[in-house]
């Protein structure tokens, strides 16, 4: 009889260690999270930009061109750097989106 309850009693000690692993692991990860989406602040989305087939590196062309329709005003040392996300496709409905990383997240909303 005391043997099974020595073994039942390691069996809940082993739950608990892994019941405490297992929250300090999601607090972990919930950290991680909200790291990764403070640092996200600075980048913008363009989705829908028809891409141009002479110029493999419009990405900046296309923000100063929305910038410019939304008269806001942008400069060059605005942006630390603007790129594709994925490769260029020949559907010109399925357009990769651009990706725009700027200096700061006042910068990114200027008003």
């Amino acid at each position: 009889m005391i043997e099974h309850e020595n073994k039942l009693n390691q069996l809940e000690e082993k739950v608990q260690v892994r019941n405490e692993m297992v929250q300090k692991t999601n607090l972990i990860v919930f950290q991680l999270d909200r790291q990764e989406q403070f640092i996200k602040r600075e980048n913008i989305l363009i989705y829908g930009v028809e891409e141009d087939k002479e110029n493999i590196d419009n990405g900046e062309n296309v923000l100063f061109s929305v910038a410019d329709k939304l008269d806001i005003d942008l400069q060059p040392s605005d942006i630390q750097r603007v790129h594709q996300l994925g490769q260029k496709r020949k559907n010109k409905e399925n357009s990769c989106p651009i990706i725009a990383r700027f200096v700061s997240y006042k910068k990114r909303v200027p008003y």
